[in-house]
């Protein structure tokens, strides 16, 4: 509020001044060269008696003098004007890397800032783009290839029954990751589209939970996993079907993240306006150099692309958790498991902003 006064009075005050300044230099310039005229005998000093002479002779002055300083500011405003349509003409060329260094007068160097961070998001949003195409088709060609590969050793007649099966569980697989992903891709772009929330309604998180626990409950089993659970009977406020997403995404994660006989947890809690919820797993962790990334789309921390999943899971998750007017972090590190802790408002009224935990 006081940094928008400040730029309200003082922009009109930094103009003024300017015209000041340049009034004075004219009026100075003037005065200076009428003495200097009348003090080397170009002008007798009986013209200025002349009312009409004097002032013809001031206005002649001062529009000589006017004009240079005239052209010389003009030609300084327009050197600026042609930096800044230049930089706008490499921008829309596509050269993101081009800044602008404009330091006075204020405004010009606002419009600087401005225009450097505005490069700074459209050169990311074409990394990002760039990164999304790449990543896609890698994810999109490698089951395809390896189901056409496989297909096509099927038509083998020598091939024995166990060969045949396996090939045709490799399919199947190969299969069911493709359309996950196909899952994935509409699911994101479905959320991103959204810009306000709708059929929301109030329901018992708690249960939820459970209900997702239970879904994945083979797969605990499974790798024989040691799953702690603090889950309260809370009622949340939002949209149910995101939100079951949001639970799946995380416990998927946490599961497939964690060594066999490792242990998992999730708990939830009310602090303030907001309610937590925390995932947690002693898996192998996140590297520092990843944590960054791990929501960006299609990012994995294994490079190869082996594991399973096709790194649009927590994407989506935090996209939905922004959509409720929550947060989500992440902290983890090698050797030390993950952990998510979500943020989402605990009543009908958004809360300004997440407490700093």
């Amino acid at each position: 509020m006081i940094r928008k006064l400040r730029e309200r009075v003082g922009n009109p005050l930094y103009f003024s001044a300017g015209v000041f300044v340049i009034f004075l230099y004219i009026v100075l310039t003037t005065g200076v060269l009428l003495y200097l005229l009348t003090a080397f005998g170009v002008l007798n000093i009986a013209v200025f008696q002349d009312i009409r002479i004097l002032t013809l002779i001031i206005v002649l002055a001062c529009l000589i003098v006017g004009t240079v300083a005239s052209i010389f500011a003009s030609r300084q405003m327009l050197r600026t004007m042609r930096s800044f349509i230049d930089a706008t003409e490499r921008l829309a060329a596509g050269d993101f890397s081009t800044r602008l260094e404009l330091k006075k007068p204020p405004e010009f160097k606002l419009l600087s800032a401005n225009f450097n961070r505005m490069a700074d998001e459209l050169g990311g949003i074409e990394l990002l783009r760039t990164d999304f195409v790449n990543n896609f088709s890698h994810e999109f060609r490698t089951p395809i290839v390896s189901i056409k590969g496989f297909a096509e050793i099927l038509k083998d007649d020598a091939l024995s029954k166990e060969e045949r099966d396996e090939y045709l569980d490799i399919i199947i697989e190969e299969s069911t990751r493709l359309a996950s992903l196909a899952t994935n891709v509409l699911n994101l772009s479905k959320v991103e589209a959204q810009r306000i929330l709708t059929d929301r309604e109030s329901f018992n998180a708690g249960e939820q939970l459970r209900q997702c626990i239970l879904l994945l409950h083979s797969r605990i089993e499974q790798k024989q996993l040691s799953f702690q659970a603090n889950i309260k009977e809370y009622m949340l406020y939002g949209n149910k079907e995101l939100l079951n997403q949001v639970w799946l995404n995380l416990l998927d994660n946490a599961i497939k993240f964690t060594p066999e006989h490792g242990e998992i947890g999730v708990s939830m809690r009310h602090t303030g306006d907001w309610m937590e919820f925390i995932f947690q797993d002693n898996g192998a962790g996140i590297s520092p150099d990843a944590l960054p990334r791990i929501f960006d789309k299609f990012y994995q921390q294994d490079d190869t692309h082996t594991a399973s999943g096709n790194g649009l899971g927590l994407s989506i998750v935090r996209k939905i958790t922004e959509l409720h007017g929550g947060s989500i972090r992440c902290d983890s590190a090698p050797g030390e498991g993950t952990t998510f802790t979500l943020l989402l408002p605990a009543s009908t009224q958004l809360p300004s902003a997440p407490v700093s935990r």
